[in-house]
């Protein structure tokens, strides 16, 4: 039989083919995994030296900025490609035997070809380079990228060389963007306006502060689904087997259900969903008090989760200047990490004043503040160009 050949498929189906193969080998070396690899070698860090590794990796991954400038400015294949040859060379390194430098160098790398070819630069390409299947585009980097496939390739470290389990894919991904995304991926670049003037368009920076607000409630809610997921259900006991595997099912619904609200997005406006997103995990919540539960209850709330994934995603998409998505993204993206801490200190303080029995007043809080940033959308024309 036949196949179809790339040139008559839609050009968002060829673009979106490549980044997700591109992103499932990439993904498999994820830089933060290169702790895995340094400890295999049985390298004895103290506390210090275990904060200076995460230092080096925490200013690595500063790189993200000069990532986005280059996103809004030039083509990225040549960008990405670079990245996956600098990550390969972090992981690498990583492998081999060594003392505390090579370590921190190791790490450096690592995090640092990561900024270039992390689900940021993913999702820019997204949105500046698709337009019909755009959303469901996003909901499937949202599944790439909320699954570890590290962990899944982890076991294979004992019996394959390091070279081979992670350096090997990350490189077929680099070279497979160098390949193909120069002839897959329509980018906006070119004469246009300016940051400042994209900004100055009337209601641009009210649209752009209501796309963040809506990030910075997702991102507090998603940092709470571990205690929504693990602690929520009275007397749940697992050891750690058990619950490294509860996670991983977790993580595998929360991306499917990140797939399934981007393709439903293609249909519906996001800030529809956005609100039945709320309704729903209220509803999905409030199963788990009822007596009888067999678990489904946790595989719903996994999968709304996923709608925090890809929704706001998609809004960005939708609302974002094209020719600055990368910078803008960026910044949204930065006032989430706000609310991850928010998240975290408002689970805290419920959780010590009424032990498991805040869970059901803290998914209202949420349920009440995403729904209430929904409807404050301005009323004013989405960004444009």
């Amino acid at each position: 039989m036949a196949t179809m050949p790339f040139s008559i498929l839609h050009p968002d189906l060829r673009l979106g083919l490549l980044l997700v193969v591109a992103a499932v080998l990439l993904d498999a070396g994820d830089p933060g995994t290169v702790w895995t690899v340094i400890a295999d070698r049985g390298l004895s860090l103290k506390p210090p030296q275990a904060g200076l590794l995460y230092i080096a990796g925490s200013l690595a991954a500063l790189f993200v900025v000069a990532a986005a400038f280059w996103m809004d400015r030039r083509p990225p294949h040549r960008m990405m490609a670079a990245g996956a040859g600098v990550l390969a060379l972090g992981f690498f390194l990583a492998a081999l035997p060594g003392g505390f430098g090579l370590a921190i160098g190791s790490m450096f790398l690592a995090w640092a070809g990561g900024a270039f070819v992390g689900s940021l630069v993913f999702f820019a390409v997204a949105g500046k380079g698709s337009t019909r299947f755009r959303e469901a585009l996003i909901g499937a980097l949202g599944l790439v990228f909320n699954v570890d496939l590290g962990v899944g390739l982890g076991p294979w470290a004992s019996v394959v060389p390091t070279t081979v389990w992670i350096v090997g894919p990350v490189l077929a991904g680099g070279i497979l963007l160098l390949a193909l995304l120069p002839r897959w991926f329509t980018g906006h670049y070119g004469p246009g306006p300016t940051l400042r003037g994209a900004l100055a368009v009337p209601g641009a920076k009210l649209n752009i502060a209501w796309v963040a607000g809506i990030y910075l409630v997702a991102a507090m809610i998603m940092n709470l689904g571990t205690p929504h997921l693990r602690l929520v259900p009275p007397g749940l006991v697992r050891d750690v087997a058990v619950l490294e595997s509860e996670y991983q099912f977790v993580a595998l619904a929360g991306g499917t259900g990140a797939l399934l609200w981007g393709i439903a997005s293609d249909f519906l406006p996001a800030r529809w969903l956005l609100t039945g997103l709320a309704v729903v995990s209220l509803l999905a919540a409030l199963s788990l008090w009822l007596p009888g539960g067999d678990g489904t209850d946790l595989l719903i709330l996994a999968l709304v989760r996923g709608g925090l994934i890809s929704l706001p995603w998609v809004l960005m998409a939708e609302s974002l200047p094209a020719r600055h998505f990368a910078k803008l993204a960026l910044a949204v993206t930065w006032v989430g990490w706000l609310g991850s801490s928010l998240g975290v200190l408002y689970w805290t303080w419920a959780h010590y004043v009424s032990g498991l029995d805040a869970a059901f007043w803290i998914v209202l809080m949420e349920t009440a503040v995403l729904v209430t940033v929904v409807a404050l959308r301005p009323r004013v024309p989405e960004v444009g160009g």
